[in-house]
């Protein structure tokens, strides 16, 4: 190569060096009530929690009510308390303390308050970076009984802007001399469809296992209309009313013949934001579509307490009931899981 070539070679390098910070510069401005302004990227707005990405700070947490003006350049999907949604850029507002979007075909200005949800939308990203989520990991043994008990979770969601795809397991194995190892999992995948009004529509499949109630595998399939109830930066609770499909089998017997059931979920969660810790409460009713009276039931009541960035401890109470077992089965089981999680 002569130098020359070589000259504007390194030149190019260079230029593509410098220009490359420059693009993946950060133009969000964010006001605080204290008179600062921050640059950065705007991550997430959840339960009053603004996740917000600097140069110098790295991700910082911003409580919600601190905030009094941000614009942004990136395409957002902005909702409010009422399920009103919104999908543009932030451009300056004429005044403090609201946010005017401008979307496709308008301008719209709606008070900070009343925002209880904010998540950027880029069709360029990939699919892992559109990830949010979390997996957790526990181990407990006891040396009077030589009892040990394992646990593994992780819930993980894809968020685009009129849907949203989410996938959740659980599997608590408890191993003790003398006895078969005893399991309870699951796996879960649903899609849900936003609708106007907090209202959105639920599909979903799901695979389940109890040793304790006698059941070896529970396959199911349905859909449900649901609705956000309460939606705060602070509450979240939904109640949805569907059916399935469900099939099952237990130990020691042939598979059931596949049986349609109602389903009832109940879903409830407080967020605090100092300390970050987050109390979430899951109750799932399924009556028998051909005989009310013979149901089914599974609760979940968790803890999970941010011991240091994006690290948490979780407490889980689950709670399994089936009026009806099989023979040799037992009517209830309960479970009680400590683990040490990460989110992302």
């Amino acid at each position: 190569m002569t130098p020359p070539n070589v000259a504007r070679t390194a030149v190019l390098l260079l230029l593509a060096a410098l220009v490359q910070p420059a693009l993946a510069a950060k133009t969000d401005i964010l006001g605080l009530v204290n008179g600062d302004f921050v640059t950065g990227e705007v991550k997430s707005l959840d339960f009053g929690s603004l996740s917000y990405k600097t140069d110098s700070m790295g991700t910082v947490t911003v409580d919600w009510n601190d905030v009094v003006s941000l614009t942004s350049d990136q395409h957002l999907q902005v909702e409010r308390t009422d399920g009103t949604r919104y999908f543009g850029h932030l451009v300056a507002s004429d005044s403090k303390a609201e946010l005017r979007i401008k979307t496709a075909g308008d301008e719209v200005t709606i008070k900070i308050r009343d925002v209880v949800r904010m998540t950027p939308i880029d069709a360029e990203e990939s699919f892992m970076e559109r990830l949010d989520g979390s997996f957790s990991l526990g181990l407990q043994a006891q040396k009077s009984s030589e009892v040990t008990t394992s646990s593994v979770s992780a819930d993980i969601s894809y968020r685009a802007q009129k849907y949203l795809w989410g996938l959740r397991l659980s599997s608590t194995v408890t191993d003790q001399p003398s006895e078969p190892t005893s399991a309870r999992q699951s796996v879960d995948l649903n899609y849900q469809r936003f609708r106007p009004d907090r209202w959105f529509a639920d599909w979903f499949i799901g695979w389940e296992r109890n040793d304790e109630l006698g059941l070896q595998a529970r396959l199911s399939a349905g859909g449900a209309w649901g609705r956000y109830l309460v939606q705060t930066n602070r509450q979240l609770f939904s109640l949805t009313v569907g059916a399935q499909v469900a099939r099952e089998m237990y130990l020691g017997s042939d598979p059931n013949d596949s049986v349609a059931e109602g389903r009832i979920e109940a879903r409830y969660l407080f967020r605090n934001i100092a300390p970050d810790a987050n109390l979430t409460f899951t109750s799932q009713v399924y009556p028998l579509l051909e005989d009310f009276g013979d149901y089914r039931a599974e609760s979940d009541l968790s803890l999970r307490w941010e011991m240091i960035e994006d690290v948490f401890w979780d407490l889980t109470i689950g709670y399994s009931y089936d009026n009806s077992p099989p023979e040799g089965g037992a009517k209830s089981d309960s479970a009680v899981t400590t683990s040490i999680g990460y989110s992302f």
